[in-house]
Order: structure tokens, then sequence, then C-alpha cells
């Protein structure tokens, strides 16, 4: 879909009991295949506008609490290779998207994949205002929907997904401004910020590279969990140990045998010579000596004295 003008719809423009059929024509050159559900008391009164954005759309509303849903049948329907990055100015509201339910607050950003089922509700709210930037998919930018959930984990919680989450905010206020020339000319790094996100999500060879790196830096930490590392990140624990998965390891069985990889490099190493097994396993990162002799012995086929004294 591409827009070569601007759109701009006022439902005081048509009589009172044609205005949410108005809305809903309004938004379907925009958002396709969404259904638009509401049941709130009174005049339904709305604003929609929409810009054309270098083959992309920039589209803004600012109308009584609904819902929108595009539903399974409706992605089968009116298949749609695209994605929003929506930001809502206005308050809280709750998306479910690709099995989560997310409830976000004032200016937090996040990305929906429209070849997936959605539902964004704004039905608690008197009113709301949402700004989209709506992307067509192509041949440098196709996030799956395993790429789109790390995406969003991104959002507020790494320097790149903040940057992001600052910069789709300054575009927005631009709409609100009435300077929407502006705010086109931002969508630019938006797009750019989100093509990194979605690079660092579907490199996992690359990102396992990272998180091992960092464990490495703490090895010595007997207590190291994969959270801790996730961290470093703006990562989930659990992510962490899916990038481990998809390369066929787990995070525990790795930095175990990093772990006595490295007692078995200092055990031989002139460098260390003076300092004893039980001070070695323990800059190694080992809290448990048995622990340690067995899982020395299992990948040995020897304890860590009958090394030292092969020495």
């Amino acid at each position: 879909m591409t827009m070569s003008e601007a759109v701009h719809a006022r439902t005081t423009d048509v009589p009172e009991s044609e205005r949410f059929d108005y809305f809903r024509d309004a938004l379907s050159d925009v958002y396709l295949g969404i259904r638009t559900e509401w049941s709130g008391p009174g005049v339904f009164d709305a604003a929609f506008d929409s810009y054309p954005v270098d083959g992309d759309v920039l589209a803004h509303m600012w109308a009584p609490g609904h819902v929108g849903r595009r539903g399974s049948a409706l992605v089968k329907q009116r298949p749609d290779e695209a994605v929003y990055l929506n930001l809502s100015t206005s308050g809280d509201h709750v998306v479910s998207h690709l099995d989560r339910v997310w409830s976000l607050g004032r200016g937090m950003p996040i990305l929906l994949d429209s070849e997936s089922p959605f539902v964004v509700d704004f039905a608690d709210r008197a009113r709301f205002r949402l700004f989209s930037l709506r992307i067509e998919k192509h041949d440098g930018f196709a996030p799956t929907r395993r790429d789109v959930l790390r995406i969003n984990e991104q959002l507020a919680r790494t320097p790149t997904g903040r940057a992001l989450m600052t910069q789709a905010r300054l575009m927005c206020a631009e709409v609100e401004a009435g300077r929407p020339e502006v705010a086109a000319a931002m969508a630019a790094p938006v797009r750019a910020l989100l093509g990194v996100l979605a690079v660092s999500s579907t490199e996992p060879s690359r990102r396992l590279d990272d998180l091992k790196a960092v464990a490495r830096s703490r090895i010595a930490d007997a207590s190291l969990r994969a959270d801790d590392v996730a961290a470093a990140f703006g990562l989930t624990g659990r992510t962490v140990q899916s990038v481990f998965q998809e390369a066929g390891e787990t995070f525990g069985a790795w930095l175990l045998a990093e772990r006595l990889d490295l007692a078995h490099d200092r055990l031989t190493s002139p460098a260390w010579r003076t300092r004893s097994v039980a001070a070695i396993a323990e800059a190694s990162g080992f809290r448990d000596p048995t622990h340690f002799h067995r899982g020395f012995r299992a990948r040995f086929g020897a304890t860590p004295g009958e090394l030292r004294s092969q020495r």
C-alpha cells in the first residue's frame, strides 16, 4: 500500500448517525483489515490524519475510546505485509499480540506485525490520541514474529531502544504541533533505529558471542545467572536461554564448561603454580569444592590434583 497525498477526516463533517462508519472508512486506507468496535455513549467525534512518508504512512487519530481488532480471519482475508510502530500520548492502554499482553503507558511505543492478529484496546478511556508509523516489509526489513517480540523487549531496555523511543516521541510531537512535514523527516531516523534493532534481533550468532563475552568477564562470580547477563543488554533471562538454545547449548552447561576449562588452564599454568586447587576453583567461579571435583573428573578424566601431579 502506498499513499501519494495526505488524508484528513473529521467526523464533524457528516451527520451524527454516520460518524462512526465514516471514521472506520477513513482508517481502512491505512489500517488494513482492522475492525473497530465502539459501544460508548454519545456522539462519536473523532479526527484522523495520515501523511505519506517515503513509501510508508504516518497516521494520527484523536477519538473516543474504542477497540481496534485484527483477528485471524482478517489476517487471511486481508493480507498485509507491514508493521505498525504505535505510540499513544494520551495514557494507558492494552495491546494483545503474539501471545503476549502489554499494558502500555503514555509515550511507550510498541511494534505490531500486521501478518499476525492483534487487539489494541482503548475502551477504558474517554478519549485517546494514537500515532502509527506504518512500514512496509521489504528485502532489507522483514522482521518475523520472533523478531517483533525481541524488538519490543528492547524498546525500553537498551540504549538503541530508548533512542528510538525518544525519536518517535519527537516525531509525534511535531504532528501535534501542526508540522507534519517535520514529522515526516523525523520518521527516517525512527525507521533507521528500528532497522538496527531488527538486525540485532536476527543475528543470533552475533548475539550469542556478545552474551558469552559478558559472562566470561564475570566468570569468577559463583552466583552469576542468565538474568545477570541479560541485564547487561536490557533483555530477559528467558531470551538469553533462547539464544543459547538456538545454538544447541544451554547457558548453564556452557558456563560450567567454560569454568572447568579455565580451571584446567590455570592448574597447568606456571603463573598459578603457587595457588592451591581450592583457590583456583574459587577464582574460576566454583563455590562448592565437591561440585568442582566431580565436574572436573567428568570432563577431563582426572581430578585436579592428579592433573597437577602429572606436570
